[in-house]
């Protein structure tokens, strides 16, 4: 029984110390430390420069009352279509009060003005029909010589777009010698006579274009003044994008760069390029009360119109300039990396499942991945976001 006993009591002990030998092992050992994780890859990249933006249609034509008086009802809503030359309103016109002699000099003063516009308009048509009568010609020759072989699809391709190009161009110029004819008579009506208003007499406001009905400014019986805005004009085809960016990212934007359009409502980003980066920046007030310098940057949407048709006058939209693009480069998620001193570095987990900081040279930058030049190769793990625990040597796993 004795024996039995003590043989027990050292099972007993045997099994305490093997516990507290266990406990140590498990109070000592460092288990892996939980990380997120990503691989360096290859693929297209791209830096830009992401601000919001408005449509607005390019050639905006505001009707405004070109006699003081009474506007009769205006009967034309938001959307509706007009031809040019079509009534918008009609005005009953009051006696105008005697002219004293230095409104009526400044009047003919801008006459004149108005007049050398309209010279200038009219000039300017019959260059850009010039234009299209040239590229006409030289449409018809390379469709000709096409079927013999005598010229590139290119070129005959490149010859049918100048003559849309200068169609367009011809169109656009006839609409402002049409708008600089009708200011120029709406300043001649200002030098009505003092003479009483035949009672019934009506002045019409006619139409300067063709177009969509935007804006119904002035649509009640009412006194008006000359020059009240009563309708505004535009044709919703001819859209641009106007984006007011900082003045630091509109320096690195040049005409011709591509442009995504995010954040507009449809289903899939629109594609645009940049025609003007504005010379003339101004103040703006932030959110933050911070003043800023910003620059217009005007873009013209590339897309077929079905693609973008539901977009109006006024929408506001998320532009992101091309600033820098490459279809193959080797790079590395911007998580990753991290200041160490003046330069770039990454925490690599080596095959034994430690982590081990090496120096990464970084070219370009954008929101998502860096470019890496040096210190990373395709397919090395790295840790994203490394926290202070994360150091030389320590032992990681992928976070579940």
């Amino acid at each position: 029984m004795q024996a039995k006993r003590f043989t027990g009591q050292r099972i007993i002990g045997i099994a305490i110390l093997i516990a507290a030998a266990l406990t140590v092992w498990f109070m000592l050992r460092t288990p892996a430390l939980e990380v997120d994780m990503t691989e360096v890859t290859r693929g297209e990249m791209r830096v830009t420069a992401d601000d919001l933006g408005e449509t607005r249609i390019h050639n905006l034509y505001a009707v405004s009352a070109p006699v003081t008086g009474n506007l009769l009802r205006v009967a034309f809503k938001p959307g509706a279509q007009v031809k040019a030359g079509e009534v918008l309103a009609e005005i009953q016109p009051v006696a105008p009060s005697p002219v004293d002699a230095r409104s009526y000099a400044q009047t003919t003063a801008n006459i004149a003005a108005l007049e050398a516009q309209v010279a200038a308009a009219s000039a300017q048509v019959q260059e850009a029909r010039a234009a299209e009568q040239l590229a006409r010609s030289n449409f018809a020759r390379a469709d000709a010589l096409l079927g013999k072989g005598f010229v590139s699809k290119a070129q005959h391709d490149a010859a049918k777009a100048e003559l849309a190009r200068s169609r367009a161009a011809s169109a656009a110029a006839v609409q402002a010698q049409n708008a600089a004819q009708h200011s120029l008579q709406a300043a001649r009506a200002s030098l009505a006579t003092t003479a009483a208003v035949p009672k019934g007499q009506v002045v019409r406001v006619i139409a300067p274009v063709s177009g969509s009905v935007l804006r119904v400014l002035q649509e009640s019986d009412r006194a008006v003044v000359a020059g009240t805005a009563l309708v505004e004009i535009g044709d919703p085809a001819d859209l641009e994008i106007v984006s007011d960016m900082l003045s630091a990212d509109a320096v690195r934007v040049k005409p011709g760069a591509e442009v995504i359009v995010d954040g507009w409502g449809g289903d899939a980003p629109l594609k645009g390029k940049v025609r003007l980066v504005e010379p003339f920046g101004f103040t703006k007030i932030s959110a933050l009360g911070v003043e800023e310098q910003r620059v217009n940057v005007v873009v013209d949407l590339t897309d077929p119109r079905a693609s973008w048709g539901s977009l109006g006058h006024g929408y506001r939209v998320i532009v992101r300039v091309a600033l820098w693009s490459a279809p193959d480069v080797l790079r590395v998620p911007v998580g990753a990396l991290f200041r160490q001193g003046a330069n770039w570095a990454a925490f690599v987990v080596g095959a034994n499942g430690k982590a081990r900081m090496v120096q990464v040279k970084v070219g370009h930058m954008s929101d998502e991945y860096g470019e890496v030049l040096g210190g990373l190769s395709a397919g090395d793990k790295v840790i994203l976001h490394p926290g202070d625990k994360v150091k030389d040597g320590v032992k990681v796993k992928a976070a579940s």
